[in-house]
Parts: structure tokens; C-alpha cells; sequence
């Protein structure tokens, strides 16, 4: 009789099988500050003059909320630190 010890467990990969659906966006909407999966950038005022690459970025989730890291421990919601976004640029979130 053989019996099998309680670790000895069968491994199966039952992810492989499993497939992700994303839900669709919204449209990116710049009055609204509204951009869903996406990097944000903002020009540093005096800053960004002398060193145009040098700027303030966030990320925005999902829903186009922008969440802003500014200080110790901070992070803004919906509230970009140094005004209105200049630039996005859109995550595919299958590869994310």
C-alpha cells in the first residue's frame, strides 16, 4: 500500500488558464483633469524655464483621479500640486 505524505500535493498551474478582463476606460478629458491610466506632467515654475526637462509628475488611476506625491507622507487626490497637467502619457494595462 503506498501512501502519500500530506505535502505531496499534485501542482497545478491554473493561472495560466485564468484571463483577465479589463474594463473599458473613460475617454481622457483635460478640462476635467480626468485621465485614466496615465502619467501626468506639470512644468515647475522658473524651474522648467532654465531646465525644460525638469518637471513635477503623477499618476492617475483608473477612474482618471490624479494622485499627487508632494511632501513627507502626502499624496494629493485630484489636487495637481503646480496647476494644471501640460502633458500625459497613456499605461497599456496589459502590460502594466
Amino acid at each position: 500500500m503506498d501512501l502519500k505524505a500530506v505535502y505531496d500535493v499534485e501542482r497545478t498551474d491554473s493561472t495560466s488558464r485564468i484571463q483577465h478582463d479589463l474594463w473599458p476606460l473613460d475617454e481622457i478629458d483635460p478640462k476635467k483633469a480626468k485621465f485614466p491610466c496615465c502619467l501626468v506632467w506639470t512644468p515647475l515654475p522658473v524651474v522648467s524655464w532654465l531646465a525644460p526637462f525638469i518637471g513635477h509628475v503623477g499618476i492617475c488611476r483608473e477612474d482618471g483621479a490624479i494622485l499627487d506625491f508632494s511632501g513627507s507622507n502626502f499624496v494629493n487626490v485630484e489636487d495637481f500640486a503646480f496647476g494644471a497637467a501640460a502633458r500625459y502619457v497613456q499605461l497599456d494595462r496589459e502590460t502594466v
